[in-house]
């Protein structure tokens, strides 16, 4: 793979780091699931969810200026996702029960932040080659 494609795999990345999570979000009882949603409705918000940086996907592999910004809002929402499980779980030692999502979390975060900081070079090159019609 290109270097300058590396964003790609790395977004495939997280898409699998986003299931993962909901499947242990699903494991550990994560507690919006049952006192708030139910199973059912947090399986069906979890999945459109889902699917929608799917759709971003396809934008970014076609080079397509507005899925670098559309990955960079996801991939930051993963990240605080990702961050929010693990400190809300030390801050009330519950994980099962309460706040699971947290071994998946430290996921979202390490691949969050290279992703974001990848993308946001690319929004820059991209813009600069607009400016100087590159």
């Amino acid at each position: 793979m290109k270097k300058d494609k590396i964003f790609i795999l790395l977004f495939l990345l997280m898409l699998v780091l986003h299931l993962a999570h909901v499947l242990e979000e699903v494991w550990g009882k994560f507690f919006m699931m049952e006192a708030v949603l139910g199973m059912g409705w947090f399986l069906m918000i979890n999945g459109i969810l889902w699917c929608i940086p799917l759709i971003i996907l396809c934008f970014l592999i076609k080079g397509k200026y507005y899925s670098y910004i559309l990955a960079i809002i996801y991939s930051s929402i993963m990240l605080i996702n990702g961050f929010a499980h693990n400190v809300l779980t030390l801050i009330t030692g519950r994980y099962y029960k309460g706040f699971a999502g947290g071994f998946t979390g430290i996921g979202l975060v390490m691949i969050g932040i290279p992703l974001i900081l990848i993308l946001w070079k690319k929004i820059r090159e991209t813009s600069h080659n607009k400016d100087t019609g590159i």
